[in-house]
Parts: C-alpha cells; sequence; structure tokens
C-alpha cells in the first residue's frame, strides 16, 4: 500500500466522523441573519417584530416604503441618513393614513454614530414618529 491509502485508511473514519458532526451541528444551531445591506435589516426586523406581516416595499406615490404594518408606515436607515429617514417617514404616513415611523440600524458601530441615534431618536420624539433600533429589536429576540 502506497501512503496515500494507508493515511486513508488510518484517518478517514476520524474525517467521515468529523464532517458529519460539523453538517449535523450545522443543521441543529439557529440560524442568524447576515446584515449586509439596509434591506437585510429590513427583512430581519420585519421577521423578529412582525412576524413577517408587514409589507416590504410597498410603493405610493413618489416612493417606496420600506415596511408598512397595519399601524406604521416605516422607514428603515442608519443614523447617518436620519434627515431623510424622518421626511421619507412623515411624506409615507401622509400617503398611506397609516402613522409615521423609523427603524434605525448600524451596520459598523463607527464614532458618532450613536450619538447621531441618540438625535435622531430625540428629533423623531420631538415629531412624533415611532423609532425603533433593530440591533436592539434582533438581540432581544435572540434572547427568547
Amino acid at each position: 500500500m502506497n501512503r496515500k491509502t494507508r493515511l486513508l485508511k488510518r484517518y478517514g473514519g476520524l474525517l467521515a466522523a468529523i464532517l458529519l458532526i460539523m453538517v449535523l451541528a450545522a443543521c441543529g444551531a439557529s440560524q442568524k441573519y447576515v446584515l449586509r445591506s439596509e434591506q437585510d435589516f429590513q427583512r430581519a426586523f420585519n421577521d423578529v417584530y412582525f412576524q413577517g406581516e408587514a409589507q416590504m416595499e410597498a410603493p405610493v406615490k413618489y416612493g417606496r416604503i420600506d415596511l408598512l404594518s397595519s399601524e406604521y408606515a416605516i422607514e428603515v436607515d442608519s443614523p447617518e441618513n436620519f434627515h431623510e429617514a424622518i421626511g421619507q417617514a412623515l411624506h409615507y404616513a401622509k400617503e398611506t393614513g397609516k402613522k409615521p415611523a423609523v427603524a434605525f440600524y448600524i451596520l459598523e458601530d463607527e464614532p458618532g454614530h450613536r450619538e447621531k441615534l441618540k438625535y435622531a431618536v430625540w428629533l423623531c420624539n420631538y415629531y412624533k414618529i415611532k423609532t425603533w433600533f433593530i440591533n436592539e429589536e434582533l438581540k432581544k429576540a435572540r434572547k427568547k
């Protein structure tokens, strides 16, 4: 027998067992969301908060609502774009007759993002716009 055959015979069963364990672990592991884009955050937030019931990307005059629930017209955005998010939420609320809402997310926690988020939430409260922080909502859902 050559060296490769001996090694395969000796360790082949071990490699197969390790591969089987990895496959079983992957199947049994809880699925986490891959959050790389605004749309990923929209989908994850819809799933954990609205149980997938909110309409995604609902068209309205001069725009598209990220999430439309039975109660809210929701703009999903990062704190970097809070100006636009607030304006869009108000526009979508007017078009649908729903309450305005913004769901903020932070993709990469960089200096200044938390301060902008705090200010954006304060501003939304001032204008009576419902807010969520998607990162926290997903964290809460994982703990359940």
